[in-house]
């Protein structure tokens, strides 16, 4: 048995096949055969069962799970794929959300006993259905036959913050009668052109007629927590319905703090300073200080004195980052 470099040892490969460290020894998912090795039990990976694993087996090495990841899993179906998905996230968490009920009694069964695996029955086109339970993302994985793909997946990652994303194109569902590879082409430039990097582009013939595997990542981004006497900044964001503090991706060439202003005056029209920044992991946010306001901007912006309730994220994003940010600013000089 022997473990795959690029996966960080979280793969295997034994006898040119694809395996993953059961976290349930002795249980099957869907019929795949177990091997024991020194004192070790691993699942095999059938790439004609699931379509990560057929996009590993034809070369694909981008990797971007961690033993801790957490894992937004659209599209889970019964499971198959999701359990692997949980092997290799042992110390993480996936959220499997599955819109069938019929298919996702299958989930909650082969979830049973994985104590990392949540099943959700909810649609992937409404990502705010189950932010009750999912708190971040760090990947999410989307394997969802409907239209408009490259949204679906990209609403989910903006909605959760995270870095990547893996996205199974069905050609048929996103247009019956187009060429697969012209298809293929539009949801890869729809990507790009809601700023994300398309890293890999594989099609997953000759497992998977009419797929391909898009392995998406988006840049860094910040936001900000501008505040003055009166409180503190937020814009409404129309599309995700709700209040949240401006920011957005990081451009080449910019520190966090030209971005962090710069995507504040943008958004909200107001100048500001910022004054102390923070690695919070999946982004960053820095403490800033209100000059004054220069103009409109894209959004509709208004100042608060605690958070409102039809917020665009979990309150549990905000909270704790708007005492740091008064704190941090207290600190240098006060709100003035």
């Amino acid at each position: 048995m022997e473990p795959l470099e690029f996966s960080g040892g979280t793969l295997f490969s034994h006898k040119g096949r694809l395996h993953t460290q059961s976290l349930v020894p002795g249980k099957r998912v869907y019929g795949e055969k177990l091997i024991s090795w020194e004192g070790r039990e691993y699942r095999e990976w059938n790439p004609n069962r699931s379509k990560l694993s057929a996009y590993f087996a034809l070369g694909g090495r981008s990797f971007p799970f961690k033993k801790d990841s957490h894992v937004l899993y659209l599209g889970a179906a019964s499971g198959t794929t999701a359990s692997h998905v949980a092997d290799i996230v042992p110390d993480g968490k996936v959220f499997c959300v599955e819109f069938s009920p019929r298919s996702f009694r299958d989930l909650t069964v082969n979830s049973a006993g994985r104590s990392n695996m949540y099943p959700i029955l909810a649609d992937a086109t409404a990502p705010g259905e189950y932010s009750f339970i999912v708190d971040h993302a760090d990947v999410v994985y989307a394997d969802v036959a409907q239209k408009r793909q490259a949204d679906i997946i990209l609403d989910n990652m903006d909605r959760y913050g995270a870095t990547y994303g893996i996205l199974c194109i069905k050609a048929r569902s996103e247009d019956v009668t187009a060429p697969p590879a012209r298809v293929f082409s539009e949801v890869a430039g729809r990507l790009r052109e809601r700023g994300c990097s398309v890293e890999e582009l594989v099609s997953l013939e000759p497992y998977e007629k009419d797929h391909a595997m898009a392995i998406i990542r988006r840049p860094r981004t910040v936001y900000c927590v501008a505040m003055d006497e009166s409180g503190f900044l937020m814009v409404y964001n129309e599309k995700r319905n709700g209040w949240e503090m401006p920011g957005g991706k990081i451009e080449p060439g910019e520190t966090v703090r030209e971005a962090a202003e710069r995507e504040c005056l943008e958004e909200s029209g107001y100048e500001v300073t910022a004054v102390e920044c923070r690695d919070l992991g999946y982004c960053d946010v820095c403490a800033c200080r209100i000059i004054g306001r220069k103009g409109d901007g894209e959004m509709t912006p208004r100042m608060f004195s605690q958070l409102p309730a039809d917020l665009a994220f979990d309150e549990d994003e905000y909270s704790e980052v708007i005492l740091w940010a008064a704190s941090a600013i207290k600190g240098k000089g006060g709100l003035f």
